[in-house]
């Protein structure tokens, strides 16, 4: 069973680096939107809008022949249509046909049209009447802008159909073409496009995020968890403390006060950001270790000086031989040691357990009951919770499918011979 943490109102490191990337992600996506898409998104929409001389809807400039009947109108090309106007002019006595509004326009033989008309674009000659003593126009010579001869939409060819205001079916005159079309706004596409994009941005950096992280973590857990028997071996030798400390969250406080299991990993924790900082706090807090140097010169007093030669039982020289593993456990992972050196060294204390212990279960039983005597020694009856916990941890160990418990106790880690020998006469071994 794994341990879960929820570290509730802390980020790691890592974890603000990618929050801090995520952002950059979502800020060039919406840069690449505003300041690239946006503007040829823009310029494509534009360039389909045909505003140019001689196009549907720009004034009469010669380019196309000039018609008066709708006969004339019928040949399917562009044409500028001329008609004289009589009385109220046509410009405001259409109606609506679907959803748009239509121009009414009686040609001279009589037709009346539906139009679309761009205003802007004709011209007016008006004509005084004949004899009148006074200026009144008796009627207009209309230059219609350029236009063409199309059908009705199919969704409004019924109700054309129907209308009574206009003699002409098949369709209707457009003489505005695309300047009844409303340009696009640059800036409103560039806006639209940049939340878009700061929207893909957003998910793409989720999902680029969450791999990464993935991926760090896989090379973080990998970089402290055992590969070999004999890495495998090592950790053993303070697997009980190790699986304590791995329960630890980033404040050094209990994650999972009720769970006894959790991943092995060298040092206890994954080799990550918050594990170096919390390990370097514990051991400058716990053990007075400010580096490396004090880390090994411990390591050195309780494994080959004083530390171990004085040791008279077999508790205490468990005591002193996995600590001395444990901190170099622990050495790695604050960074302050390799693995190649840690693992030598954690070999070297190894060959002395082999030396001292007859096996796992010698090892692990004198461990915890120097881990009692300690434990009751500082907090007396508090303690009793703690020492209950180190033992559900170590039975759990026996039991687990990776316990290094599995492996033989006399696994070859190397030998320092010198030191080995004087272990034989310490512990009086032939």
């Amino acid at each position: 069973m794994a341990v879960t943490r929820v570290y509730i109102g802390h980020s790691t490191t890592r974890e603000k680096v990618l929050a801090v990337g995520l952002l950059a992600v979502i800020g060039l996506w919406g840069a690449l939107g505003s300041a690239v898409i946006g503007p040829k998104i823009y310029h494509k929409e534009a360039d389909k809008i045909d505003v140019s001389p001689g196009s549907i809807g720009s004034v009469a400039d010669g380019s196309v022949p000039v018609v008066t009947t709708l006969q004339e109108m019928e040949s399917g090309e562009p044409f500028v249509l001329k008609n004289e106007e009589f009385g109220d002019w046509t410009r405001s006595s259409g109606e609506m046909i679907g959803d748009t509004y239509y121009n009414k326009i009686t040609l001279e033989d009589g037709t009346v049209i539906a139009a679309r008309i761009h205003f802007e674009a004709e011209t007016e000659e008006f004509v005084l009447e004949e004899g009148a003593l006074t200026k009144n126009f008796d009627h207009a010579i209309v230059t219609y802008p350029i236009g063409i001869l199309r059908p009705w939409p199919e969704e409004v060819q019924t109700e054309a159909e129907a209308a009574s205001w206009i003699t002409y079916k098949d369709g209707y005159l457009d003489m505005e073409g695309d300047f009844g079309v409303e340009l696009p706004e640059l800036g409103k596409i560039k806006k639209e496009w940049q939340l878009k994009m700061m929207a893909a941005g957003l998910v793409v950096g989720l999902v680029s995020s969450v791999v990464i992280d993935l991926l760090l973590k896989k090379k973080e857990e990998r970089a402290s968890t055992p590969q070999t028997e004999q890495e495998r071996w090592i950790l053993g030798t303070y697997a009980n403390w190790a699986q304590h400390f791995g329960q630890l969250n980033y404040k050094g406080r209990m994650a999972a006060p009720n769970t006894v299991a959790s991943p092995l990993y060298f040092g206890g924790r994954p080799k990550d950001e918050d594990s170096r900082k919390l390990t370097i706090r514990v051991l400058k807090e716990d053990w007075e270790i400010k580096n490396r140097e004090d880390l090994l010169d411990t390591v050195e007093y309780m494994s080959r000086g004083t530390g171990f030669w004085d040791c008279t039982t077999q508790y205490d020289r468990a005591w002193e031989l996995c600590r001395s593993n444990q901190l170099l456990g622990m050495g790695y992972i604050a960074g302050w040691l390799t693995k190649k050196e840690m693992l030598e060294r954690s070999c070297i204390v190894g060959n002395i357990m082999q030396k001292v212990f007859q096996d796992w279960e010698e090892l692990a039983e004198s461990y915890l009951e120097a881990y009692t005597r300690w434990r009751r020694g500082e907090f007396g009856q508090q303690a009793e919770a703690a020492i209950i916990m180190r033992k559900q941890i170590q039975k759990n160990l026996y039991s687990r499918k990776d316990s290094p418990y599995r492996l033989p106790w006399m696994l070859p880690l190397g030998m320092d011979s010198e030191r080995m020998e004087r272990v034989k006469e310490k512990t009086g071994e032939v």
